[in-house]
């Protein structure tokens, strides 16, 4: 009987989840365009910065995971396979499924003249439909079996995150598999199962079902960091308030995850969701307004922090900005926060130093070149008019902050410690109101106006 599990597609997160299968116990065949990809594997001479990948690794024995640039050979020895391939967003706005449909019709064909039954589990992210009039049809076509008959299909996209994947797999929140048949679900739940170390629960639905709610997941999770960004913005402004203390006090009836205002979001997935989904619904007739409008505020949000840091640095300062990466604990800058503000600042003229822990390299080639890298966080800070952090780096609560004793600090996240604080010449907690008389106050933003609001 045939048991081994194929993963087709070998960047970080098909290499996370091939080395994940294989410390189950599961047999694994990993597969890739790449040479050198599938060397470095079968030598064990891949290297990788995501946590817990290079450990399980080299703890597994020799052929448990092995790689192969033959689709057919991985195909013929597996019973399931797992594609995790990318979906490039268009120029439309919604994802392509070139390289999705290039692996469908490779297995497809494999497929022919193999006796078992083989069952395809999709994780990458498609728009909704896309299983059903593209993927489905295309593999029926080239393998020549139907749906629950030698064939099965699940799209099951995964719910990970850069810096802890290994944890999303092995501890998801929750198993989503889109089944074309009870089968095929049966087949890839039962592969899950010996992967997952946590009591997750189980979502079986269709696979266009399946393809709403992932990609509504993530235009949630933005929606609730908008949201947050909102207060901040609204409690920067008011005398006494505070957000930490209005998003705290929310969490009783909504919840804490990414509820913390602070940065706008970025990184590879969500902003990128967000557009898809809203051309998507553009396409079907229904109101695309929600997620287009999050899109809108979350850049509308960056220019607001942008204007709270040039208050602080007037033109001619040096303003240091400590974070580069989207998020702590990668080195990836898609779409990060930091990156635009760092060539926002640098337009405006301001002289621009900048230090994170992991994303120098890659920050490099993205920034102006005038920007200054510095060697380590203290650097940074002495040679700042203004520090921004941009990001809640546990290095913070290492770097010595004497160092930014003639500074202001523009804190996003005010994630410093109150030791921290008191040494910075200036402390400015972002979202937090400014000590001033509230009837001033109210002066001052239009009372005349706020007499015609409360009449």
């Amino acid at each position: 009987m045939t048991t081994g599990v194929a993963v087709l597609g070998l960047g970080k997160v098909g290499l996370t989840l091939a080395v994940c299968l294989a410390k189950s116990g599961q047999q694994v065949i990993g597969v890739d365009v790449r040479d050198d990809a599938v060397a470095a594997i079968n030598d064990r001479s891949v290297r990788t910065s995501e946590p817990g990948v290079m450990d399980g690794l080299s703890a597994l024995p020799r052929g448990q995971l092995t790689a192969t640039t033959d689709v057919a050979a991985a195909i013929r020895a597996c019973k399931a396979s797992f594609v995790i391939v990318p979906t490039p967003s268009n120029t439309l706005g919604g994802f392509s499924n070139r390289f999705v449909l290039k692996a469908c019709r490779e297995i497809g064909e494999s497929l022919r003249g193999v006796a078992h039954a083989h069952t395809v589990a999709m994780v990458s992210t498609v728009l909704p439909g896309s299983s059903d009039t593209r993927l489905i049809p295309l593999l029926e076509e080239t393998s020549g079996r139907k749906i629950g008959q030698g064939l099965g299909y699940c799209y099951n996209p995964s719910f990970i995150a850069l810096g802890e994947i290994v944890r999303g797999f092995e501890h998801p929140d929750y198993l989503l598999v889109g089944e074309s048949d009870p089968a095929a679900g049966d087949v890839i739940i039962d592969i899950h199962n010996r992967m997952i170390a946590n009591n997750a629960p189980l979502s079986r639905m269709s696979p266009v079902e399946a393809e709403i709610t992932k990609i509504a997941s993530n235009t949630h999770e933005t929606m609730r960091v908008s949201f947050a960004n909102m207060l901040l913005s609204i409690c920067g402004e008011v005398p006494g308030a505070n957000v930490d203390r209005v998003t705290n006090a929310l969490t009783h009836r909504m919840g804490r995850r990414f509820f913390k205002g602070a940065v706008p979001y970025g990184g590879p997935c969500w902003p990128r969701d967000n557009q898809a989904l809203s051309v998507f619904m553009d396409m079907i007739g229904a109101p695309s307004q929600m997620p287009r409008t999050v899109d809108t505020f979350n850049a509308e949000h960056g220019r607001y922090v942008l204007r709270k840091i040039l208050e602080v640095a007037p033109a001619g300062s040096s303003v240091g900005v400590v974070g580069l990466a989207y998020k702590p604990g990668t080195f990836v800058i898609e779409r990060s926060y930091s990156i635009d503000l760092v060539n926002w600042l640098v337009a405006e003229g301001r002289k621009v130093v900048a230090w994170d822990p992991q994303a120098m390299e890659e920050s490099r080639k993205a920034v102006d070149r005038s920007v200054v890298f510095c060697a380590d966080a203290e650097s940074c800070l002495a040679q700042s008019d203004v520090v921004v952090v941009t990001l809640p780096l546990p290095a913070l609560a290492s770097i010595d902050w004497r160092k930014a004793r003639h500074a202001t600090v523009v804190d996003c996240w005010r994630t410093l410690a109150p030791a921290a604080q008191q040494m910075a010449g200036r402390y400015v907690p972002l979202g937090v109101g400014i000590d001033e008389d509230k009837s001033r106050w109210i002066d001052r933003v239009g009372s005349t106006r706020f007499d015609l609001l409360t009449n």
